[in-house]
């Protein structure tokens, strides 16, 4: 797996349990097949004083905005792909740089000129709030993701990480630590890991 960290500060604005999935989104061409698969939205940690419906509202946003990087980056293309530019809608201008020069991480395009398709097939965001004085002032979203390609590359991937953001007219993203990577089943996961104990062993 690879990772992609980025190092930032901190954040504000304001708003437990899972929020829902939610509603479909617009777009044109991969617009329609982000729109068969609905996020799901969770309300992670609150430290502070913060109502669980403001923690609700400030998840849905903050979801909102994970889901127009996923679009933009990711899903929301016609396949063979090779622009991306404009691929981080609601990042900050710094984020956006380093993500852009990250972008075999932080997108598809690693393989988006050898694929015909991409299909998502899971979307998980759980947001974590610290509030003061009855206002979100950090926010880290804890993202998920799980595709599928087909054409010369057939594999289903797993993009995963934390993003964290500030509010400026809106949230945005100031820092983000992100892995992408084969999808793996539990069960293939254990395998791996049992694989990797016995080279251990045999090294000794």
């Amino acid at each position: 797996m690879l990772v992609v960290p980025l190092t930032a500060c901190t954040p504000g604005e304001d708003g437990e349990g899972s929020s829902g999935p939610r509603g479909d989104r617009a777009g044109s061409g991969g617009g329609e097949r982000a729109a068969q698969v609905r996020t799901t939205v969770v309300r992670g940690a609150r430290v502070g004083r913060l109502s669980p419906k403001q923690h609700r509202q400030v998840a849905t946003r903050v979801a909102s905005v994970v889901d127009g990087w996923w679009d933009a980056a990711f899903v929301d293309a016609d396949y063979p792909r090779r622009r991306y530019q404009g691929s981080f809608p609601g990042f900050t201008r710094a984020a956006s740089a380093q993500a852009w020069r990250q972008r075999d991480l932080m997108t598809s395009a690693r393989l988006g000129d050898r694929i015909d398709d991409l299909v998502p097939l899971r979307r998980r965001v759980a947001v974590d709030v610290l509030a003061t004085g009855g206002r979100a002032r950090a926010v880290t979203a804890r993202t998920r993701m799980d595709y599928r390609t087909t054409g010369e590359v057939e594999k289903r991937i797993r993009v995963q990480g934390r993003l964290l953001l500030t509010f400026d007219q809106g949230w945005k993203v100031f820092g983000f630590d992100v892995t992408q990577g084969p999808w793996q089943t539990k069960q293939q996961a254990k395998q791996q890991t049992k694989q990797q104990a016995k080279r251990k062993k045999g090294g000794r």
